[in-house]
């Protein structure tokens, strides 16, 4: 199959010289050439990120990959690795798995029903790493793990922030970013300008989705769950929670503040255009859109990020890590191939290349002994944003995080659309809050009864 291209297996070319009577035998042995193992990864990365990643598998194919004899073959698959392997699992084409896909931490519970996935823990546990779990931040090692087992190992990480238009704060006398949704949406009303009936410049723009919500339930008390079974990762989510303990309608009760300012953008167009033409004073996204509105904004504006608004301002729980890890695969049941990919995923989440990664893409970096590397502290004092972010994933409960909720995409929809339609006026609180909750429900049950 694709996987093993053998140029040499280890020959041994052994040359007799001649003999002669009373002299020495002389042998000539030519230097043995490694068996070279193609590992096949398949990535979801595009612009800059894309060849950030690949710029990592030439690294190690020039590195450790030589030295080894292995070469990874990077492949862009799309947006959604998950939906891939899902196919080629249903025609039970089980052979043309890759050996390493980059995924979302949805796509776990699917990937573990899998025969041939690696989890990382099964290599951990062979010992001999040389990334071990110790080196790893452990809300990043939560964030794919399933009933205690680490299934992927965390590579792209982000973290939701506050972007906001400094220079339009200063106009308006706003000296510092909320820290609440109520503050959040008091900096909304000095923030927009309306002329006549029309909003010429909106406070706040982000479209709620699952995402956003996800990190508004999690983040209350000193840690939440989206779901049962501790968000579904100790056992399949079957329902949603958050209408159970009341966080959704505590965050529904402070969005409708945001709501009521009239100077709110509740769906998205082009969320990192329309900042950088100051459209809007403040947005909600990922820190993997620093660069991209360092590059749009130039030197245009002054303009900063700052942790996610509290729900309520004696809310602990943070954020949850976003991104993406790796898994394994074993399609050919061949033990050295997969040892050759562990190679692979133990090299992504190394220091150097982690650090290297972040200033290329800023991604978080997943090995915490990045910090310990020269330059980093340069680095983090020249990129302000950059160390916001760090700061609020170290200062979040590792047990916040996105839900391992199976049908992911039909419950984003879902919240996209009641919340969507709360902000329009279409539909009460209840309405919204009800909606949500008995959709999900829904959505969650009708999954299980159709798949055991």
């Amino acid at each position: 199959m694709k996987k093993v291209l053998t140029i040499a297996m280890c020959l041994l070319m052994v040359a007799s010289m001649g003999f002669a009577a009373g002299s020495k035998e002389i042998v000539e042995t030519k230097p043995a050439t490694l068996p070279i193992r193609t590992v096949e990864f398949w990535h979801t990365m595009s612009g800059v990120n894309a060849t950030a990643i690949d710029k990592m598998a030439e690294q190690f194919n020039a590195t450790i990959g030589k030295a080894q004899g292995i070469v990874v073959k990077s492949v862009f698959q799309g947006n959604d690795n998950s939906e891939k392997l899902k196919t080629l699992a249903q025609a039970g084409d089980t052979k043309n798995f890759p050996d390493v896909a980059q995924i979302v931490g949805a796509g776990i519970p699917a990937a573990m029903t899998y025969s041939q996935l690696v989890p990382v823990q099964d290599m951990y546990d062979k010992g001999g790493a040389f990334v071990t779990k110790a080196d790893l931040e452990p809300n990043m090692i939560r964030s794919f793990t399933y009933a205690g087992k680490m299934i992927g190992m965390p590579v792209s990480c982000s973290a939701i922030l506050l972007y906001y238009n400094k220079d339009m704060f200063k106009e308006v006398g706003l000296a510092n970013p909320p820290t609440t949704i109520a503050e959040m949406a008091d900096s909304i009303k000095k923030l927009m300008v309306v002329k006549g009936k029309d909003v010429e410049r909106y406070g706040l723009n982000v479209a709620v989705r699952r995402y956003q919500l996800s990190n508004f339930i999690g983040g209350q008390g000193a840690f939440n769950f989206f779901g049962d079974n501790e968000g579904g990762r100790l056992a399949p989510m079957t329902k949603v929670t958050f209408g159970e303990d009341g966080t959704l309608r505590a965050f529904l009760t402070e969005w409708e503040k945001v709501i009521k300012t009239g100077g709110y953008k509740a769906w998205e167009d082009d969320i990192n255009e329309e900042f950088a033409l100051e459209l809007f004073g403040m947005a909600i996204m990922s820190t993997a859109r620093i660069g991209k509105i360092t590059a749009l904004v130039g030197d245009k504006f002054a303009w900063g990020v700052a942790p996610l608004p509290k729900v309520n301002a004696q809310d602990k729980g943070g954020i949850a890590v976003g991104g993406s890890c790796v898994v394994m695969f074993d399609p050919d049941k061949d033990s050295a191939q997969v040892d050759a990919a562990w190679q692979f995923v133990q090299y992504m989440a190394s220091p150097e290349v982690q650090f290297q990664f972040h200033k290329d893409t800023g991604y978080i970096p997943v090995n915490k002994k990045v910090y310990t590397l020269p330059g980093v502290a340069e680095h983090l004092a020249n990129n302000p944003a950059y160390k916001v972010a760090i700061d609020a994933i170290h200062n979040s409960h590792p047990n916040n995080q996105e839900p391992f909720d199976i049908i992911n995409w039909e419950i984003d929809t879902i919240i996209k659309n009641h919340m969507l339609a709360f902000a329009q006026g279409k539909e009460t609180l209840q309405q919204c809050h009800d909606g949500i909750v008995n959709e999900c429900n829904q959505k969650l049950a009708d999954y299980h009864k159709a798949n055991k």
